[in-house]
């Protein structure tokens, strides 16, 4: 079945056409757009569909932002979603709309092994219950339930949930972010402009000098691209403690989310960042900050975490919406 498919962030959106049945997902065409050019996701799909030589009969949509009754608001963008304007601008005659974190669960089911990275080891058990997370723009999150051989993706808005700090630095962190904004979620840290906080944390309390040279970098440049790339060169060493706090805080919430559904299945991170960082990821940092929560140390030693390095995951989940 050939379908429109869409991954909307408040970044970028990426629209394809999909081929995709209920094994195989195949991306036929794929263009990116920078969300904030257009007013509203319709624009995008009508300068994608005028590239089409035929027009798709049903297209599905990940979006980052609660999705109720068939309408949404995009987070981080002034958009309002809704079926039925979609398909009728559109002249496509299903349609249907899903939080993007829900899109990449349903997407897991078509990913290979190539397009994965093990940053855990483990065994997880045959049918149990999948968690994922990932940041980018922001912190998404979703589960995945067995219910009579069927996957049923539960969604999630977790990522706006309060953070819980390990140590007296991410108390420091905590205190730095609530002056600022008034709370301290998961999400504000475990984004791209999270790491640019933290970064920001870090040199107000004097625990490494700035470099010229990033300073420079950051005029041009997105700030998290930058402390990623000297961190992981490892020519600086803000920028290097930075990654590590991002990184560790990661690794966290990765296993509360694992506690959280008991997903003794495997822990799959996705999100834009993680295919960015993995040598950072792929670290005893981010191993031991996922295992130490006692008393469930046993429980989640078991169980295996996964990062998706292609980023197409949720495409594949939105494709896969209006199949189900």
């Amino acid at each position: 079945m050939r379908v429109l498919a869409g991954d909307i962030g408040g970044t970028k959106t990426a629209i394809a056409t999909v081929d995709i049945d209920r094994d195989d997902c195949r991306v036929r065409r794929l263009v990116r757009y920078p969300s904030a050019d257009y007013p509203g996701l319709e624009e995008i799909v009508a300068e994608f569909l005028a590239g089409e030589k035929t027009r798709p009969r049903a297209a599905g949509f990940g979006v980052a932002g609660p999705v109720r009754e068939g309408v949404a608001k995009v987070t981080k963008l002034p958009w309002r979603l809704d079926v039925r304007t979609l398909s009728r601008r559109a002249r496509i005659p299903r349609v249907a709309l899903v939080n993007d974190f829900q899109a990449a669960a349903a997407g897991i089911h078509y990913l290979r092994s190539r397009q994965l990275a093990t940053l855990v080891p483990g065994r997880g058990e045959r049918g149990a219950t999948v968690a994922i997370l990932g940041a980018g723009t922001g912190l998404g999150q979703a589960g995945i339930v067995r219910r009579g051989g069927r996957a049923v993706v539960v969604a999630s808005e977790g990522g706006h949930v309060d953070f819980g700090p390990r140590s007296a630095a991410e108390d420091g962190l905590v205190d730095f972010l609530r002056r600022r904004f008034g709370r301290a979620t998961r999400d504000r840290i475990l984004s791209g402009g999270g790491l640019a906080l933290i970064y920001e944390y870090l040199k107000s309390t004097r625990a490494a000098r700035e470099n010229a040279a990033v300073a420079a970098a950051f005029r041009s440049e997105d700030h998290a691209a930058v402390i990623s790339r000297f961190a992981l060169a490892r020519s600086d060493r803000l920028c290097r403690l930075a990654l590590d706090m991002f990184v560790s805080i990661y690794g966290s919430e990765a296993g509360n989310i694992a506690l959280q559904y008991r997903a003794t299945g495997g822990v799959y991170v996705g999100g834009g960042i993680a295919p960015r960082v993995l040598p950072a990821l792929k670290t005893e940092r981010f191993r031991r900050a996922f295992g130490e929560k006692a008393p469930m140390e046993d429980l989640l030693a078991q169980i295996p975490v996964r990062a998706v390095i292609d980023w197409r995951l949720g495409l594949f989940g939105a494709a896969a919406s209006v199949i189900e």
